[in-house]
């Protein structure tokens, strides 16, 4: 026989889909179905009164017929911080399972679940009895739980939980989030929140409030902070990335010198738009009357275009607040291959009222582009119809990065008109990009270089890759021995 005592809701769940990632689940999952397992659950009254705990029940019943449930061991959460035991009256029941389960191998007779409800708690709840039957009798035991749980014709229809582990586990990867809406995952926890997880004997820190906790015990968390010491980072960005606006409100209301302590809130503009992408936290920040200085600077704009949240500078155009933005908007989103932010500025300008203008700040943008390798960047801005500068510095740029396919890409576009200097040739030898240089040989164009300038790249080249550029060179004629005349020559490779 097997028994385990108490199994949580995480843990029921987990059995239920085959998990194998603890020592109990995989003894679970390998247990010989011929000997009986008793299970008590142990969890707090809102995840036993869930729904799916029920349903969970029911597949046990219909499915894992070798395993009796008792009655389940439960908690009152008055907080997150607070987790008061309830009276459990399942001990005879237990006893009476474990003499019939010993008894009786093979699971042959029903047996009936103690009657005794669980006497009265200082919160009014009673603990539903349980009766586990064998065979086909799950109508019964569904009646049973029906009369603690709603109808499930009643209930809103939800997604298998297999479901939802899969979007939680393999699409959104995001702990905090499958945290947050109660899914237990296979995900690590990350590393700074080893030290704020849930213990039960210990209050619960202000991070996991914020995470798991209501309202209520959040504020009662805030009020016993210590006054001028600033909100952790995890605070911080659990905040802004679950739009508590209502923290945000509070803190405003009655903490502000907390708010301005913290450096994160301070710059609220700034970690919205380039770091969440987030308007609501930004619509609570233009709306806030305790906060009447609606300064920004330009890396929020900026800061957006280079994440893409074209949905966070839609929110800048129509908020009614001066835009404010650099030239880095349209490098970094260059840089970055953001040709959706790229169209988004172009139709900004365009349609933008004349006393209102948007002007295009170029910048670098297509330097920056042909440095990251972004060629439908470069095509945008061959295509846009806007004027850009430093064209002529593309390819050197691309050769010193070690962009072929950049390289290939502006030579289609330009043909034999493009443009480029005996520069185009030094990058490469220093970065040792040999395959460039191979490039330039085999493009066809005249290409040319200076003794001086190969043989001072080659001293400077980066540890590693000298010989190999070197060799290149050795192999393509290049004869370092020369005199100081020869040595200053323009040669054609």
């Amino acid at each position: 026989m097997l028994l385990v005592a108490p199994i949580d809701a995480g843990a029921l769940g987990s059995m239920l889909a085959g998990l194998t990632n603890t020592l109990t689940l995989a003894l679970l999952r390998g247990w010989v179905s011929s000997k009986p397992v008793i299970l008590i659950p142990g969890m707090t009254v809102s995840e036993w009164d869930h729904p799916l705990s029920a349903r969970q029940l029911e597949e046990i019943n219909r499915f894992w017929p070798w395993i009796r449930i008792v009655q389940p061991v439960l908690w009152k959460s008055n907080g997150p911080e607070d987790l008061t035991p309830l009276p459990w009256d399942g001990l005879q029941d237990l006893h009476r399972s474990l003499e019939k389960g010993f008894n009786l191998p093979p699971w042959e007779r029903p047996f009936s679940q103690s009657a005794t409800s669980a006497k009265a708690t200082p919160s009014s709840q009673t603990i539903p009895s349980l009766a586990k039957p064998s065979g086909s009798d799950t109508a019964t035991a569904l009646r049973q739980l029906q009369t603690h749980w709603p109808n499930p014709e009643t209930r809103v229809r939800s997604l298998p939980f297999e479901i939802w582990l899969n979007i939680f586990e393999d699409q959104l990867g995001d702990w905090e989030i499958a945290k947050a809406v109660g899914i237990p995952t296979n995900l690590p926890v990350p590393q700074e929140w080893q030290s704020h997880l849930l213990k039960m004997s210990t209050p619960a820190s202000l991070e996991y409030t914020i995470l798991r906790g209501s309202f209520a015990a959040m504020k009662k968390r805030i009020d016993s902070l210590p006054r001028w010491k600033p909100l952790s980072d995890l605070a911080c960005h659990l905040i802004v990335k679950f739009s508590r606006t209502d923290i945000l409100s509070y803190l405003t209301e009655n903490h502000l010198d907390l708010l301005w302590t913290t450096s994160r809130l301070t710059n609220i503009p700034y970690r919205a738009s380039a770091i969440y992408g987030n308007p609501t936290v930004l619509t609570w920040w233009r709306d806030a009357p305790a906060l009447p200085n609606k300064e920004y600077a330009a890396d929020a704009m900026d800061g957006a275009s280079r994440a893409g949240f074209i949905h966070v500078l839609d929110w800048w155009l129509h908020s009614g607040l001066p835009l404010r933005y650099s030239e880095r908007a349209l490098e970094s989103a260059s840089a970055e291959g953001r040709v959706a932010v790229l169209d988004w500025w172009k139709a900004a300008s365009a349609n933008a009222p004349i006393h209102r203008p948007i002007p295009l700040k170029v910048g670098k943008s297509v330097l920056l582009a042909a440095q990251s390798g972004r060629i439908a960047s470069l095509a945008w801005w061959d295509a846009s119809g806007i004027p850009y500068s430093h064209a002529e510095n593309v390819t050197r740029i691309a050769s010193t990065h070690g962009h072929v396919h950049v390289l290939d890409f502006w030579y289609r576009l330009k043909g034999p008109k493009m443009i480029f200097d005996n520069q185009v040739l030094v990058g490469p030898t220093k970065n040792g990009h040999d395959h460039v240089l191979q490039w330039w040989k085999d493009c066809g164009l005249r290409v040319e270089f200076k003794t001086c300038d190969i043989e001072e790249a080659l001293e400077d080249a980066v540890s590693g890759a000298d010989g190999r550029v070197r060799r290149w060179w050795e192999c393509n004629g290049l004869n370092l021995g020369v005199g100081t005349r020869e040595w200053m020559k323009t040669k054609v490779l």
